[in-house]
């Protein structure tokens, strides 16, 4: 008897392995085609960014240079520039992304006239009358009231900025994009007298070479004009913009860019026209 109940066990157990082994084969064979791969992939000019498309990031490096119209009645100068764009989210119809920006500006005002304390004070130390000493030249030996040019450097950095890249025209290889941020700005200026056929000395006269507006107090004329004391200044500001990328590769662009800065003080305003060349990774 325990022989037979054996031998109906191990039936029983066979008779289960050859029901349920098919069915289980059977429900992991697929039910159709398999998904279509993640990612857009090449799609003629279109060029996709951000994560989880692939092969693209959105990131971005590149320069700019261009004119720039500068603070301080300075005039037109020349501008250059490198920035950084790293991907923050995707937004309506594009992307935003976090900005860094270092540029620098360079210029040179047409001739203006300064009052020179230091020279006034060297004539009435050297025997002259109030208003002979402030007259300078026949009257007194050096002259107060100079014709000079103020030469401008002036860095931007701007370690926080956002931009925003409107992607709707991808398919014609066009990206508009708007761009703001906070600013540090190193105002460094210098004031070169003209020459002066009037001067009584011969060779170099004193105080005939680049004022340093540290010596003593500023002049009058440049305070009128904003420019900041001293032979370099920190200032405080921010900047807005926006321009127009043109992708002539997948990994290679073209733009055109406006940038408008505005500093602490008065008349503390630089614009800049710039075209540039950036880097896509």
């Amino acid at each position: 008897m325990p022989d037979f109940m054996r031998t109906l066990r191990h039936r029983a157990a066979l008779f289960w392995l050859a029901v349920l082994v098919p069915a289980a084969a059977a429900a992991q064979q697929p039910s159709g085609p398999p998904p279509p791969p993640g990612g857009g992939g090449e799609r003629g000019p279109e060029v996709h960014e951000l994560l989880p498309d692939i092969g693209r990031i959105g990131a971005q490096v590149g320069v700019m240079a261009g004119a720039s119209w500068n603070p301080y009645d300075v005039g037109r100068g020349v501008h250059a520039a490198g920035y950084i764009d790293l991907p923050l989210s995707r937004a309506p119809g594009g992307k935003l992304s976090y900005e860094i920006v270092i540029g620098l500006s360079h210029a040179e005002s047409d001739p203006f006239t300064v009052t020179n304390p230091l020279a006034y004070v060297a004539n009435l130390a050297a025997g002259a009358s109030p208003a002979a000493a402030l007259a300078g030249p026949p009257a007194a030996p050096f002259p107060v009231v100079r014709s000079v040019k103020t030469r401008l450097r002036l860095m931007e950095v701007s370690p926080f900025g956002l931009k925003y890249t409107l992607r709707k025209l991808d398919h014609v290889r066009l990206r508009p994009y708007a761009a703001a941020g906070l600013d540090f700005a190193v105002a460094v200026t210098r004031q070169t007298p003209l020459s002066d056929e009037s001067l009584v000395f011969t060779g170099t006269a004193p105080f005939d070479d680049p004022l340093i507006g540290a010596v003593v107090s500023q002049a009058a004329e440049l305070e009128a004009r904003g420019t900041p004391s001293g032979q370099g200044n920190i200032e405080l500001g921010w900047h807005a913009g926006g321009g127009l990328e043109v992708r002539v590769a997948r990994g290679l662009s073209l733009s055109l860019d406006y940038r408008f800065l505005r500093l602490g003080g008065g008349n503390g305003r630089l614009h800049t026209v710039s075209s540039g060349l950036g880097f896509h990774w």
